[in-house]
């Protein structure tokens, strides 16, 4: 049975989708400028792979998010602060709170019943705690680990290092890493020697190398 529950925050207790879609219309339409669909998916494609760079240790951070937008808006001729845009676009996302379904029910019958609820996040962090305080769930972890404190990205054994060093009297065998992400969630959980979830709203890939998968957050109360 497990007693300590590291849980990703995005796609798995809040739909970053959702709030990445709204913040990056504000932020374009922030410079007067026309929001195209498309737009969107050429951010995501650039900002991914970057983000990928920096799970691997090819790039810093501060690369990462000083210039996604300024390499984003370039790709339409346009010379644009990346940092600014960066601060409009953080600005917007800091203000959503779009909870996935059955998070909050979940989280507070894990409480309930007795279990250690800490976050393991890539993110900034006064953004990531502003929007779960905004989801009304941020008083119901016991710690809150994220990349920009820990000094770390997930899948980083040092990432979960840094967690376990701060979880009072953790037990790696009762310990579940719960994330959407195969190559930091699961990963990372197989770099730290503890049993990892698969939350996915998806088929899974055949062999994503996770303990569990599960369709609904709820279906942890079964673990």
């Amino acid at each position: 049975m497990y007693q300590t529950f590291l849980l990703d925050i995005d796609n798995t207790l809040l739909d970053f989708d959702a709030a990445e879609e709204q913040g990056f219309k504000k932020m374009i339409q922030s410079y007067d400028l026309e929001y195209k669909e498309d737009m969107l998916s050429q951010y995501k494609q650039l900002n991914r792979h970057l983000w990928d760079l920096l799970e691997q240790e090819k790039i810093g951070r501060d690369e990462l998010l000083n210039t996604r937008f300024s390499q984003f808006f370039r790709l339409y001729d346009i010379d644009i602060s990346g940092e600014e845009a960066e601060g409009r676009y953080r600005s917007h996302l800091g203000n959503s709170s779009f909870l996935i379904p059955n998070a909050k029910e979940t989280l507070i019958r894990l409480k309930e019943m007795g279990k250690q609820l800490y976050t393991a996040s890539n993110g900034v962090y006064a953004t990531q705690i502003q929007r779960l305080e905004l989801a009304g769930v941020l008083h119901l972890f016991d710690g809150m680990f994220i990349s920009e404190k820990a000094g770390y990205e997930k899948p980083s054994p040092y990432f979960f290092q840094y967690c376990f060093k701060n979880i009072p009297n953790l037990e790696k065998d009762k310990t579940l890493m719960v994330g959407d992400s195969i190559s930091s969630d699961i990963q990372g959980a197989a770099n730290a020697g503890i049993d990892s979830c698969l939350f996915i709203r998806l088929d899974p890939p055949a062999e994503c190398g996770a303990t569990y998968t599960i369709y609904d957050l709820s279906e942890l109360l079964n673990l």
